[in-house]
C-alpha cells in the first residue's frame, strides 16, 4: 500500500519557512517526507542516512539539527537517533481505527518516551483505541521514565531481594521529590555500609523511608563510587 506525507499549501509562506536557506527548506521538507517517517511523528533515522540521502556532510547535518531544535520545530536523541516532529499531528491525524492500531505498535517501539510527550504537549492525540488525551500520553512517558529509574536504583542498591514487582508499584506511588531523594541516598548509604548482607532490604528501606535518615561515617565529598552512579543516572533518563 502506497504512504503519502501531507504537506500544507501554506508551507512555503510560513514565516519560519520564508526565513530559511535552501538546504534548510530542503532539511524540513526531509525530515517530514522521508521514507522513514510514521504515523505518530517520532522516528528513528541516523545523521549518517540523512547526510547520505541530502548529500550532506555529517557536520551540516548536526548543524541543521541543532538550528531546528533551538526553534523548536524538532527534537533529536542522540543516543537513540529518534526525531520528534512538532505539529506533527495537526496536518497529519487520520482517525481511522486501522491507522490507530499502527500507531498503537509505533509507540511501543520507541525508545525515548519524552519524544512523545514533547510532541504531543499542546494537542490531543489518539494512539488507543478509544483515544487518550495528551495527558494520558504524557502519564505514560512519565511512568515508562519512573520505570527505569526504579532499575537503576534495583541494580545500584544491589540487595536484589522481595518482590520487585511490589517493590515496582511502591516506587511509582512515591512523589517524585521522594524518588530523587532516594538515588542521591543509596550511594552515600551504600559507602557507610558497603557489605550488603548488614544492608537494610529494599522493602524495609521503602516502609521506613530510610532514605531521610541520617548517615553516620559517609565520607563527605563525593567518590569515584557516587559519581559513576550520577553518570549511568545521566545517561539512561536525561531529557534530550
Amino acid at each position: 500500500m502506497a504512504v503519502y506525507r501531507k504537506i500544507h499549501i501554506t508551507f512555503w509562506s510560513d514565516a519560519f519557512v520564508s526565513e530559511l536557506k535552501d538546504r534548510e527548506k530542503l532539511f524540513y521538507l526531509y525530515l517530514l517526507t522521508n521514507e522513514r517517517t510514521s504515523q505518530l511523528g517520532v522516528y528513528e533515522i541516523t545523521k549518517k542516512q540523512i547526510a547520505f540521502d541530502l548529500g550532506y556532510s555529517i557536520d551540516t547535518v548536526s548543524v541543521l539539527i541543532n538550528l531546528f531544535q533551538n526553534s523548536g520545530k524538532i527534537k533529536y536523541n542522540e543516543q537513540t537517533s529518534e526525531v520528534a516532529i512538532k505539529n506533527w499531528n495537526k496536518f497529519n491525524y487520520n482517525p481511522s481505527s486501522k491507522v490507530q492500531v499502527l500507531v498503537n505498535k509505533e509507540v511501543e517501539r520507541i525508545k525515548d518516551k519524552t519524544l512523545i510527550e514533547y510532541l504531543y504537549s499542546t494537542d490531543t492525540v489518539s494512539i488507543h483505541n478509544p483515544p487518550i488525551t495528551i495527558t494520558e500520553t504524557v502519564t505514560i512517558a512519565q511512568t515508562e521514565t519512573a520505570k527505569n529509574m526504579f532499575d537503576v536504583f534495583w541494580n545500584l542498591y544491589d540487595k536484589k531481594v522481595g518482590d520487585k514487582s511490589k517493590l515496582i508499584a511502591r516506587w511509582l506511588k512515591l512523589p517524585e521529590l521522594d524518588r530523587e531523594k532516594i538515588m542521591q541516598h543509596v550511594p552515600k548509604y551504600k559507602l557507610a555500609q558497603p557489605d550488603k548482607k548488614y544492608r537494610k532490604d529494599p522493602t524495609t528501606y521503602f516502609n521506613n523511608a530510610a532514605w531521610n535518615d541520617e548517615i553516620i561515617g559517609a565520607p563527605i565529598s563525593a567518590t569515584s563510587s557516587t559519581q559513576a552512579f550520577v553518570s549511568v543516572l545521566t545517561d539512561k533518563d536525561r531529557e534530550f
